[in-house]
């Protein structure tokens, strides 16, 4: 499945970059943040922006349905406004499967319920709608609850975890560069700046069903999520987008500061940049799940032993 690459009409008119710490950032097509969720465990800030393109096909949604907190960030192919209707009703899909689950019985089979309810439904809308026929999206979900932090992810859009502004855990990507970074064939860099770089392995709606792992995954006060689409960390090697996701203390300003920053290098690059969201979420206290030092080196030995065997 390869992404278009469509061009927007130019900014040069009304282009206009801030500096920020000799940065510079701009707010053209950016939406204004939002806060998605203020509880005692969690503070969730969302924002999405056109960037260079004709229309936004990222779409993000969340909310707080009783101790839970419900994040997912989707970013939509397919022409004929298929995209963005394909990342809509995945957003709304997932958000409101997941809201009628009790925060206790959230877990690795509610969540990939959730997702395979998202690709049902835009699956059945392609069937019934000719023109939005082959649209799809990537998905990325994050179920928190006081006991751990349920993640899972479809295509190239992804999920990290910083711990003391360092990555701790980061999705990977299904894509066909990515495939050729697993088997040592590029490395990450070569893969961002591949004119391959869009074409996606796996995308919710293109098939009747869609194979969904979820992964469960600990955190600690102080911990930041950040879940993006590519429009977010394509634009830089990963060591810079990190020191973005780093940018501030505050969620909402970290979030400021990336989606205006990632927003100012698309249009110093051309003006044709990719849509841009994010979801920044700093959590207030430590999950009741932690993996012990035994289990860390069972799972690191694990990803070692699935890496060999791609490589076969």
């Amino acid at each position: 499945m390869r992404r278009p690459h469509a061009r927007k009409p130019s900014y040069r008119n009304i282009y206009r970059l801030t500096m920020n710490d000799n940065h510079p950032t701009s707010t053209i097509g950016l939406e204004e943040i939002k806060l998605i969720a203020s509880t005692d465990t969690c503070e969730a800030y969302g924002r999405s922006g056109i960037g260079g393109r004709e229309e936004n096909q990222d779409s993000y949604g969340g909310m707080v349905s009783g101790r839970a907190v419900i994040l997912t960030v989707c970013d939509g192919m397919g022409g004929m406004n298929g995209g963005q209707t394909a990342s809509r009703i995945a957003a709304t899909e997932i958000v409101q499967t997941l809201a009628e689950v009790p925060a206790e019985k959230i877990g690795p089979e509610a969540v990939s319920s959730a997702v395979a309810n998202a690709n049902a439904a835009i699956y059945r809308r392609a069937l019934n709608d000719p023109p939005l026929r082959g649209m799809g999206t990537t998905t990325t979900v994050v179920a928190i609850t006081p006991e751990a932090a349920y993640l899972t992810h479809i295509g190239d859009s992804r999920i990290y975890q910083l711990r003391g502004g360092k990555k701790i855990f980061r999705t990977f990507d299904h894509s066909k560069v990515f495939e050729m970074v697993a088997k040592n064939l590029m490395t990450e860099e070569q893969a961002r700046l591949s004119s391959f770089s869009n074409i996606i392995t796996k995308a919710l709606g293109i098939r009747p069903q869609a194979a969904v792992q979820v992964e469960k995954i600990p955190y600690r006060a102080g911990d930041r999520f950040i879940l993006c689409s590519d429009g977010i960390w394509n634009c830089e090697p990963e060591p810079e987008i990190i020191k973005m996701f780093n940018a501030s203390k505050r969620p909402d300003e970290a979030l400021r500061y990336l989606t205006e920053r990632v927003n100012a290098i698309g249009i110093q690059n051309g003006e044709s940049h990719d849509n841009l969201t994010a979801i920044v979420v700093d959590m207030k206290k430590d999950s009741t799940y932690q993996y012990s030092y035994m289990r860390r080196i069972k799972d690191a030995l694990s990803e070692q032993i699935r890496l060999i065997k791609k490589k076969k």
